[in-house]
């Protein structure tokens, strides 16, 4: 925390962490490897190519249908890997209905 916390009172604002993250930017030389990077510490579902997230949980679902297809539980901090009712959740709020399974792999 000290390396954020430059006014040393134990809490981080705002500009302390963008100053944290302008200074991190400053050592990386390609901009789609920092936005990799960033996603995948905070999370942050989405980017194209080599900057896609690759860290958010992806499951199977299964759906009344019998039908089955992988999608990704966006923006996961805060579900844990194997609270399926939060991932539910997630799924339906973003419109994917209709699932009556969720398969989880490590």
């Amino acid at each position: 925390m000290g390396t954020w916390d430059k006014s040393n009172d134990a809490q981080i604002t705002t500009q302390e962490f963008f100053d944290y993250y302008a200074d991190l930017s400053a050592s990386i030389d390609h901009d789609d490897y920092f936005e990799l990077m960033m996603r995948n510490a905070w999370h942050m579902s989405g980017g194209t190519g080599q900057s896609q997230n690759t860290s958010c949980r992806r499951v199977l679902l299964t759906f009344k249908d019998g039908s089955q297809r992988i999608e990704e539980i966006t923006n996961d901090i805060g579900i844990s890997a194997d609270d399926k009712d939060k991932m539910l959740l997630n799924l339906e709020a973003r419109g994917i209905t209709g699932v009556t399974k969720i398969e989880l792999y490590a």
